[in-house]
């Protein structure tokens, strides 16, 4: 049966849940909003797979020093897409060969509330939804189940299945799925962490609330205004049909993001910082950290592009009239988040202290918005970059 007692070790990726028979296990959020399970003894037979399919338990014993077989930057050629992607277009590269394929995309989305969940795309218009970062732990209670049905049912399990998601989610998806289906497609992310929903949820409100209007879409790593930088810009889209990009008088949710105080307990603790991988592909930014291929940088964006798998080697050969690629080094390709996890601030307890008592405006003007000394660091690192 599977019991937490040490939240560093639930990464809320739902296998426990989605392969017990009996219903015996149910995903709560805890006081930081964060989803862990809950077993009804009444129901639980002891039979064990809740255990036996956990990523974190099984991931403690097999960590690799690496896994991949070929390191890219990677660039998409249609500049409408890249512009509109987080980086250079990785991701859409792989999921418009899927879709032309007949195949299905799940990836993380926005819903109706501005919850990001994952869903299921059978088509461009649905796949494009899931383009761009969106830093909030998604909701995917019910999505390995639904993948396990399209990867058996007689109607589709001819059919290819990309699934994007961070390494947990897809370690968690395999593990429950047991078999290896052969079209069954993994991209994970290169994750800095994953933040609270219910922070995020919250903040929605709060961008509601101070322009008197309904958030529809809020793009995280919007290129128009900086081109792609690590000064990233927000664009906010309305119901009303208003849209603002970086709105003064507005703190961006990565002022809070990035401060490192809503992390899941477990990032920090993470097991999948490094280079054995889960997924076919790995995908993430390259921002070339050590300024050793210079001749690659754009700012519209490149990506890093692992591939991990002799599937992913396969499918590769398919986008390779999409894209302008480049071959990496592994010293090139490295960062932060391929090495180590991300720890949580050292005033995460205080924030969220604060935080329950007068609100998110006051805890993230008091432990996220950085001080005068840290901007100017910021800004030096930028423009040595560039330089």
């Amino acid at each position: 049966m599977i019991n937490i007692t040490d939240k560093r070790e639930c990464c809320g990726c739902t296998a426990c849940q989605s392969i017990c028979k009996k219903g015996a296990i149910e995903m709560l959020p805890d006081e930081e909003g964060f989803l862990y399970p809950s077993v009804d003894m009444d129901k639980c037979i002891q039979c064990g797979l809740c255990e036996k399919v956990c990523p974190i338990v099984k991931r403690k014993n097999t960590i690799r020093a690496k896994s991949y077989l070929d390191l890219f930057a990677l660039r998409i050629r249609n500049h409408d897409v890249l512009m509109k992607s987080s980086s250079g277009g990785a991701f859409s590269a792989i999921a418009e060969y899927v879709i032309s394929q007949g195949g299905i995309v799940v990836g993380a989305t926005y819903n109706e509330k501005m919850q990001v969940v994952h869903s299921f795309a059978d088509n461009f218009d649905e796949y494009e939804k899931m383009r761009g970062s969106k830093y909030s732990q998604s909701n995917i209670i019910g999505v390995f189940k639904k993948c396990k049905e399209i990867l058996s049912s007689e109607q589709t399990k001819n059919r290819l299945l990309l699934f994007s998601g961070t390494p947990c989610q897809i370690h968690g998806l395999k593990s429950f799925l047991i078999h290896d289906y052969k079209n069954l497609i993994t991209v994970d992310i290169v994750c800095h962490s994953t933040p609270s929903p219910m922070v995020f949820e919250d903040y929605i409100k709060f961008v509601n609330n101070h322009f008197d209007d309904r958030l529809t879409n809020l793009q995280m790593r919007y290129k128009q205004k900086n081109g792609w930088s690590q000064q990233y810009s927000y664009r906010y889209v309305f119901e009303s049909g208003m849209s603002y990009v970086d709105p003064e008088g507005l703190f961006n949710w990565g002022t809070i993001y990035f401060s490192n105080v809503i992390n899941r307990p477990s990032c920090e603790a993470c097991p999948y910082t490094n280079l054995d991988r889960v997924g076919d592909f790995s995908i993430a930014d390259f921002w070339d950290e050590n300024k050793l291929r210079p001749d690659i940088y754009s700012k519209e964006g490149t990506s890093l592009f692992i591939i991990n798998t002799k599937k992913g080697q396969e499918l590769f050969k398919h986008i390779t009239d999409k894209i302008n690629v480049w071959r990496i080094s592994e010293r090139e390709a490295m960062q932060p988040c391929l090495m180590r996890p991300t720890p949580s601030c050292i005033e995460r307890k205080k924030f969220w202290k604060y935080y329950k008592r007068y609100g998110l405006e006051k805890a993230v003007k008091l432990y996220c918005v950085p001080s005068l000394r840290k901007k100017i660091r910021r800004k030096i690192r930028m423009i040595l970059r560039l330089v």
